[in-house]
């Protein structure tokens, strides 16, 4: 969303073989397929707060030729999702260093890196992501679109989630920021 709400279901694969099976479904369903990309997300700290803390983000997202600077607020969840603000500005891409500078001017420090292959589906009222995190592993995750409130955005989720055969599989209502930063501290400790 360009701005508002988010409220998506990210579910955890136990294999990135799943994806193929997921795709067929997706096919089978009619859905369309909208675009294949790699995101590379930078992710800044605050000079005066912690998001970790205030479960916030600042992220810069390079992806297929464009570029997003995305505030998202503190999480909530709803039914089987998560919805949280989401304010994005679409920036030049001639400009990305410059914004990359003027944010450490401001004192925001580059705190870690995400980088994903994504495939996009349009589905009905809803947009179903393919992912491979790099680090992480692979994952589906099922956006509202429509234009309803946040209830009727969690029912649609469940029912793409129902007809994508992904009802019991995990779900993760962490960021892969949140996701990766825990596998770093994990691994220094071990």
């Amino acid at each position: 969303m360009k701005g508002g709400v988010e409220v998506e279901a990210k579910i955890m694969l136990d294999s990135c073989t799943e994806l193929g099976r997921v795709r067929e479904r997706l096919r089978g369903l009619g859905a369309a397929l909208e675009g294949e990309v790699f995101e590379e997300d930078i992710y800044y700290q605050h000079p005066c707060r912690d998001f970790a803390e205030t479960d916030e983000a600042l992220r810069l997202r390079r992806a297929g030729g464009t570029v997003e600077l995305t505030y998202k607020g503190p999480k909530r969840l709803v039914g089987g999702s998560k919805a949280r603000e989401e304010v994005t500005v679409r920036v030049d891409p001639g400009e990305a260093e410059r914004l990359d500078r003027l944010l450490d001017r401001l004192g925001f420090r580059r705190a870690a890196r995400v980088a994903k292959r994504r495939e996009y589906y349009r589905l009905g009222s809803v947009s179903v992501s393919l992912d491979e995190v790099e680090g992480l592993g692979c994952f589906v995750e099922i956006e509202y679109r429509g234009g309803g409130g946040v209830e009727e955005a969690s029912r649609s989720i469940e029912e793409a989630a129902e007809r994508l055969g992904l009802r019991g599989k995990p779900r993760v209502y962490k960021s892969y920021l949140e996701l990766l930063l825990e596998r770093s501290r994990s691994t220094m400790r071990g």
